[in-house]
């Protein structure tokens, strides 16, 4: 019969940590209002970004001060608020146009959150044939920094097929990048970077995930 002090010894747990909590929702509006915001988008492209590239744009003018996209920004506060227990205390918005054979480099924002409404897409991949055309592509923390995979651990990436009207939203610090778009028809985002506020109805707890004793 084991030992009380070997039976002890076997005891164990395991958890996977450190999660990134992603949120993705179908939100469209009314087709004006949608068509509306679509129109500005390309107008502040066409004015602030004489390159025409994803990334170039020559001005940080933020555009969650333009009233045609007030109602995306109350959305992404009301997500923030609902999903990540949060309040947005600062944001900063910028229009982003990728033409056929454009893509988004491998990036990442110095801020909290990030958030990407989607206004127009027409991408057409096609996955059976490893065509990821215009796929928004979120990389697992550990991949930019060039560390090995682990056996046990899944994809290093995960692909979101854009679709009119839909939300993304996700910790700033996750690097991502897109496939290059293949339509004639540019696609067309609102991307935000966010600061948030915890609510004080949320404190954020500090209990160790293990237990104190095994």
């Amino acid at each position: 019969m084991p030992s009380s002090r070997s039976a002890r010894s076997a005891r164990s747990a395991i958890k996977d940590l450190f999660g990134a909590r992603v949120y993705v929702g179908s939100h469209p509006f009314a087709p004006q209002v949608m068509q509306q915001m679509q129109d500005q988008a390309l107008d502040l492209h066409e004015r602030l970004n004489p390159h025409g590239m994803p990334w170039s744009r020559s001005s940080r003018e933020s555009l969650h001060a333009m009233a045609v996209f007030e109602s995306v920004c109350r959305l992404i506060e009301q997500v923030v608020s609902s999903q990540y227990g949060c309040e947005v205390v600062a944001m900063t918005g910028r229009e982003v146009v990728i033409r056929e054979g454009q893509a988004l480099p491998l990036h990442c924002e110095a801020a909290d959150l990030s958030a990407v409404y989607v206004l127009s897409h027409h991408a057409t991949p096609d996955p059976a044939q490893s065509d990821y055309a215009g796929a928004f592509v979120l990389v697992n923390p550990s991949g930019p920094h060039g560390f090995k995979q682990l056996p046990w651990e899944g994809l290093r990436s995960e692909l979101v097929y854009l679709q009119p009207g839909m939300l993304l939203i996700f910790p700033s610090y996750l690097a991502h990048h897109t496939h290059p778009y293949n339509a004639p028809e540019p696609a067309i985002e609102l991307h935000f970077e966010l600061d948030v506020a915890p609510h004080h109805a949320h404190p954020r707890s500090r209990q160790p995930s293990f237990p104190r004793t095994l």
